[in-house]
Formats: structure tokens, C-alpha cells, sequence
């Protein structure tokens, strides 16, 4: 009976997670992590106690995968939802100079910087232009010689925290897309390099 158990609530794990899409473990957002426990503690139930019945468990798997897609639709339209719900990317390094107070904010010790960019076979942190704590707990490193690019409009929204990173201002961007014969809200995906390169990719492109 338990190992029948067992295996309904197996099948019906798989089959809800495939609908919120693939990821690896390390690549999971806070909120999909968050889930990710509290599916596995709702599986054990009934598991454990032959007494309670499945729908006890399936019920608010159900509720959790579903409540999951939904907040994955509403963060890509709402930047301030999602900001929320995700955080932001952290510049441990920035413009070549370690930005100290972002290290103590984030709990990390210069020793962990420099054994996590020794993982990505970077041996010298001079030669480092941006670090990045992603939102996944990732980091993410850039050489001087590379080009770190910003996306400033996202489905036609401003994306605040890259437009100042990238140095420009919103009318800026704003006069550059009427050079061009469009507005921001026909905008799927606009990015923009330190060196100025623009990569546009408009809605009715998609």
C-alpha cells in the first residue's frame, strides 16, 4: 500500500513540475526553490501515514504548481513584482573595482569571490570588469576585454536598474528608438553594451 502510495505521488510530482518547465537545481529562482520544499514536505504526508488520504497532498501540490505558473506569468509583465519575487543581480565587481559594502551585504568574504572566479578559471581578479551575484546564486564573470550588455526595455517596460547601469538616461533611449520610427512599447527586447552597441528586437518580431 505505501509503495503504491509512493508512486502515485512520484507520477503526479513529475508531471506538475514538467508543467512549470525544466531548470536545474542551481538555476532555480527563490521562489521556485521556496516551492520546490514545500512540494517535498506535502509529498511525504502521505507517504509516511497510510491514515491520510492522497488528496491531502495532491490538493495543495496542485494549488502550489499552479500558484507558481501564475506568479512566473505576472513577474514578466510587472519589473517591480518581479524585482520582489526574484531580487536583482548583485555587482560584486563593478567597473573593475570591487564594490565592498555589496560583498558584506551579500555575506560573501573576498576568499569566496576569488575561489568562486577560480571555478571559472579566472586566476587574476584585476582582470575582471563585472562579477554578478545572480538571482539563482550564481555568479557571473566578465573580463575587460568582454562587453557587458544591459537590457534597458523588456516587453516594452524600462528596466530602471539596467538603464542606470548602462550609463544612459530614459530619454535617451527614448530619442534613439524615434531615430528609428518606434516608441518603447513596440519594443520586445532592447539592449545596449558599455560601448555603446544597441540590439533591438521589436514585438512584432516574435
Amino acid at each position: 500500500m505505501i509503495l503504491l502510495r509512493t508512486v502515485i505521488i512520484y507520477i503526479v510530482l513529475i508531471g506538475f513540475i514538467r508543467m512549470t518547465g525544466k531548470r536545474q537545481i542551481g538555476e532555480l529562482q527563490l521562489s521556485e526553490l521556496v516551492t520546490t520544499f514545500l512540494l517535498s514536505e506535502l509529498a511525504t504526508i502521505p507517504i509516511t501515514d497510510p491514515d491520510i488520504p492522497l488528496l491531502f497532498a495532491i490538493v495543495p501540490i496542485l494549488f502550489l504548481i499552479s500558484l507558481e505558473i501564475i506568479i512566473s506569468f505576472i513577474v514578466t509583465k510587472c519589473v517591480t513584482l518581479k524585482r520582489f519575487v526574484d531580487g536583482s543581480p548583485s555587482f560584486l565587481i563593478k567597473k573593475g573595482k570591487i564594490d565592498i559594502k555589496e560583498l558584506k551585504k551579500q555575506r560573501i568574504s573576498a576568499e569566496e569571490l576569488m575561489s568562486a572566479l577560480r571555478i571559472k578559471d579566472i586566476s587574476s581578479v584585476s582582470s575582471i570588469e563585472y562579477a554578478l551575484l545572480e538571482q539563482n546564486g550564481q555568479l557571473s564573470a566578465f573580463k575587460k576585454d568582454d562587453d557587458l550588455e544591459h537590457a534597458v526595455i523588456v516587453d516594452g517596460r524600462f528596466n530602471l536598474y539596467n538603464l542606470t547601469l548602462s550609463g544612459l538616461s530614459e530619454s535617451d533611449i527614448r530619442n534613439r528608438l524615434k531615430a528609428r520610427g518606434c516608441v518603447p512599447e513596440d519594443i520586445f527586447l532592447y539592449t545596449v553594451t558599455d560601448n555603446g552597441s544597441e540590439f533591438i528586437m521589436k514585438k512584432q518580431d516574435v
